[in-house]
């Protein structure tokens, strides 16, 4: 593969050193950081005219992995010679499905109601594993890269390529998703190996700690532009009187909260999915080394030492930088009750489907 496209009459014989494995994969990093086109490319083509030729498609492989939006600048004949056809990419998908399904390692999908404390336990079970934190809704390098990348508005349904791409990193992962379970996510648990924890909060409670956040990020954080593709809300939301904030958030939130619990328990009942649930209120606000002892069961000892998790979720240094609000139960009492009676005819509509004191 040449791919020079020009770049190799402007490089210089000196500047041919192969870059040291730390220094791809701290480019890597920031490279899976960036979401402006021409700066990707740019910032990529140019650390590509360092790397050897014999080297180039090896490391702008690893840079196309490291970022999804990049491609390297290629001649069409080069880019034909790489090509393939369907018949390839059928095989090279189930050898890599194969590959997975079959990989030891621990592969650990939260599945949270907002605000459940999901972040921290998912930053503790991380920490406790020796385990990154991924995104499996995108194939993205890390749980960040999927925010940077403008991903967050998005249903975080399972992506196969960021399942795949993850089940072969050889060491597992912890993957925090607000998603409801389906027929389709259950096989995709099966065939790859998941180990599925559901968190829950009281409906109300998650109300008053969503709009702490919301307010806060867009206040001190986000860009105007990026506001609305972070959350969904509209503009001007964080100045609104707090009455007709929770009004918002009950009218974009309460239907799917009740479908997030619905859909886990009737995929339960049905044989689907057997995951462990934890209850933000009678287990997060429980005895952290109980909850410890119930995860690390679950996921297996050997994978999750419970004297390590235990460790990590009663750490008040990883609870302030994993965004653990209040840390309390309650809050939902400040709910004024115009706001819960909307919120709880919502609710109700699902009442059939399931219990849903969890909720309320």
């Amino acid at each position: 593969m040449s791919m020079d496209n020009g770049i190799s009459s402007t490089r210089h014989t000196a500047e041919m050193r192969m870059p040291s494995d730390d220094e791809v994969t701290s480019f890597m990093d920031a490279l899976s950081l960036e979401d402006n086109p021409e700066r990707i490319q740019r910032l990529a083509m140019e650390f590509l005219v360092h790397i050897p030729i014999e080297r180039r498609l090896a490391i702008a492989s690893a840079l196309a992995f490291a970022n999804p939006f990049f491609l390297p600048d290629m001649d069409p004949d080069s880019a034909r010679s790489l090509g393939i056809d369907i018949e390839q990419f059928a095989e090279l998908t189930m050898r890599a499905k194969l590959t997975a399904k079959q990989a030891r390692q621990p592969n650990i999908l939260l599945a949270c109601a907002p605000k459940s404390a999901s972040t921290f336990i998912s930053g503790a079970l991380a920490d406790a594993m020796n385990v990154p934190r991924v995104n499996l809704s995108t194939p993205c390098h890390s749980a960040m890269s999927s925010s940077v990348l403008g991903a967050n508005l998005r249903s975080q349904e399972m992506d196969d390529l960021a399942l795949i791409r993850n089940g072969l990193n050889r060491r597992g992962y912890v993957a925090q998703h607000h998603v409801r379970c389906t027929p389709f996510l259950a096989q995709q648990i099966r065939i790859y190996n998941l180990k599925v924890i559901v968190t829950i909060r009281n409906f109300f409670d998650s109300l008053v700690s969503m709009d702490d956040m919301v307010t806060e990020w867009r206040g001190d954080s986000l860009p105007v532009n990026q506001r609305f593709f972070d959350d969904g809300l509209p503009a001007g939301y964080e100045r609104l009187p707090f009455e007709e904030r929770l009004e918002i958030l009950v009218d974009v939130h309460a239907a799917w909260y009740a479908q997030f619990l619905v859909s886990w328990k009737k995929c339960e009942a049905f044989g689907l999915v057997a995951p462990l649930w934890i209850s933000y209120e009678h287990d997060f606000q429980g005895d952290k080394a109980v909850l410890a002892e119930r995860i690390s069961a679950f996921i297996g000892c050997d994978d999750c030492k419970v004297e390590r998790l235990a460790e990590a979720l009663q750490s008040k240094e990883k609870a302030k930088a994993l965004r653990l609000n209040k840390g309390i139960a309650g809050r939902g009492r400040v709910v004024p009750d115009a706001i819960r009676d909307r919120a709880t005819a919502l609710l109700r509509r699902y009442q059939d489907d399931c219990d849903l004191s969890l909720l309320v």
